[in-house]
């Protein structure tokens, strides 16, 4: 068997059974650390068994798209597996999610079960509260006959709480779990799930405008995953962190089915905390953290980081957005962390296609998201032609399968000219997202190609300015984009939206004269806005919306024609 075949074959499996394999081989491991809960993987997996057994009762089916509205417990996961063992594809909804961001995920997914937390973040708290904004009619109906106005696909709602306060249309999830206490899922059920099905519908960020579900199959899923457990030497017994909910690519795929993959133990907070993530490192021995770049910053910046004892981790993985060398150093100085790893990738793809190696340089692991793995094609590509262009070239990022269903899903759930949009009739997946390759094979992104905007005739690449503002001392984050040129000379200019480490100060003239030294005339912002770091708004997923800035800014500036 060649080395393709290997791992081309280990990802011809469901997640079901990738859950058997592992429930296998170590039952009396810890799975997952939530809080005061604590579960081996025998007795996750019995919870999984029953509680899917009692969704197939409810008339769940493969046929049927399963949506979780929950902050991160051990249901999560629960909820998660049970869905994979029935075939039913997974709609993770961010709890940081509108009622109407929500509503609009649940109709365009056709989503038949919504499974919903009693407890959230942030107002409401009560998820009780959220329902009766969202579905009224649970509160009206009997279960067994519920009908929603605004969501004429759902025929059925969980409830992870008190029985006593289960509204009297939905079911309670350790009700349905005890109904079937000690069943075990049908095999003609487990063996009717298919490699290629789609086994998570996640929604993109929405930065750009409304949010598209990116169908992964349990093949592309498990494909990427195995290649980054070698690349990241993620080992069975290292215990994961994770401070981002589980309803995001990284969380939903990147802790919890990675984790089960590798035979890891999941450490969850319900939301991240610098102080309380650095005393959860050192009580549970945490070897292995994946987070964005603020994190770090946050725990690096933290008083509590001389107190504790990080003796445990071994592993960083950063990815989300670019990670400064000057915090790579720390993480690895005053964290202790043997490697740092930085990865790249979309949900639309497996979840990740690049990374960089365990003993690259800080500068090649700041400056680049590695190489390409061995389960995808990656080609940097002239939009324009679609034809490939040289090393070292700005084109956008191409992905295709190098076997079949090794990286490319199946599109965009219920928007086909989307799909058609991103998938080229050769297979290649247009990612959007600008870059190049060295000539050692590396990739660094450049920004985005709906970002990009053009100052009097000439292509302005908005990543490309924040990473210069990033190497200011004082600057702690920006945020560039464009804004129309108030002398309507250029069409348009660029605007930073800067925020400035504490203590630090420095004004407009200074932070323009840098860039002058740095960048050509027309790429150098003609707008410094100052803001605090609660200002920059956030998707779901973290990532800032550059939109309702530019709206923001057009606003603020006076430059509204």
């Amino acid at each position: 068997m060649n080395k393709t075949q290997g791992w081309y074959e280990a990802s011809n499996r469901t997640w079901g059974q990738v859950l058997f394999e592992s429930v296998t081989r170590h039952p009396e491991q810890e799975l997952i650390v939530c809080g005061d809960q604590r579960m081996t993987y025998e007795q996750f997996y019995e919870c999984v068994q029953s509680f899917a057994c009692g969704l197939l009762e409810l008339g769940v089916s493969r046929q049927q798209n399963t949506a979780l509205w929950m902050t991160n417990c051990p249901e999560w996961m629960i909820a998660q597996f049970s869905v994979y063992e029935i075939g039913s594809p997974l709609v993770p909804i961010n709890t940081r999610m509108t009622i109407d961001e929500v509503a609009y995920s649940l109709r365009q997914s056709d989503a038949a079960t919504i499974i919903v937390g009693s407890r959230f973040i942030g107002p409401p708290e009560s998820g009780l509260k959220r329902l009766e904004a969202l579905i009224p009619e649970v509160f009206e109906q009997d279960r067994d006959e519920l009908k929603c106005k605004k969501l004429p696909n759902l025929k059925r709602v969980v409830y992870l709480g008190e029985t006593v306060d289960t509204p009297k249309g939905a079911y309670n999830f350790a009700e349905i779990q005890k109904s079937a206490a000690g069943s075990k899922v049908p095999r003609s059920v487990c063996e009717a799930v298919d490699p290629t099905d789609v086994c998570n519908l996640i929604f993109t960020s929405g930065t750009t405008g409304f949010p598209k579900a990116g169908m992964s199959m349990h093949r592309n899923n498990l494909a990427a995953m195995g290649e980054w457990i070698r690349r990241s030497d993620l080992r069975q017994g290292d215990r994961v962190y994770l401070g981002v909910p589980f309803a995001t690519n990284f969380g939903c795929a990147y802790v919890s089915q990675l984790s089960v993959l590798a035979g890891s133990t999941v450490i969850a907070h319900e939301v991240f905390n610098p102080a309380s993530a650095l005393e959860t490192i050192q009580e549970e021995k945490v070897t292995w953290f994946p987070g964005a770049p603020t994190m770090y910053i946050m725990m690096l910046d933290d008083p509590s980081l001389s107190k504790v004892d990080l003796d445990s981790l071994r592993a960083a993985i950063v990815g989300g957005a670019p990670c400064p060398p000057e915090t790579i150093r720390a993480m690895k100085g005053r964290m202790g962390f043997d490697f740092v790893i930085h990865c790249y990738g979309l949900s639309e793809c497996g979840g990740l296609s690049t990374s960089t190696l365990i003993d690259d340089d800080i500068e090649k692991i700041a400056n680049t998201v590695g190489k390409k793995f061995d389960t995808v094609e990656l080609q940097i590509t002239d939009p324009a032609s679609g034809d490939a262009v040289p090393a070292e070239t700005q084109g956008e990022i191409w992905l295709r399968d190098v076997e079949p269903g090794s990286c490319v899903g199946k599109g965009y759930y219920n928007m086909p000219d989307a799909t058609s949009k991103a998938i080229t009739d050769d297979g290649w997946f247009r990612t959007g997202d600008l870059g190049f390759i060295d000539v050692d094979g590396y990739v660094s992104i450049t920004g985005r190609t709906g970002d990009m905007f053009i100052v009097g005739g000439y292509n302005v690449y908005p990543a490309e300015i924040e990473a210069v503002l990033h190497t200011l001392p004082s600057v702690k984050m920006a945020q560039v984009f464009g804004v129309p040129d108030k002398e309507k000379r250029l069409g348009e200019v660029g605007c930073a939206y800067v925020e400035l480490k504490d203590g630090s100060t420095t004004n407009e003239e200074e932070i323009i004269s840098f860039c002058r030294e740095k960048l050509a005339n027309y790429k150098i912002p003609r707008h410094i806005v100052f803001v605090s770091g609660e200002e920059f708004p956030l998707t779901a997923s973290g990532k800032v919306r550059k939109f309702i800035l530019r709206e923001q800014a057009i606003d603020r500036l006076q430059l509204k024609e």
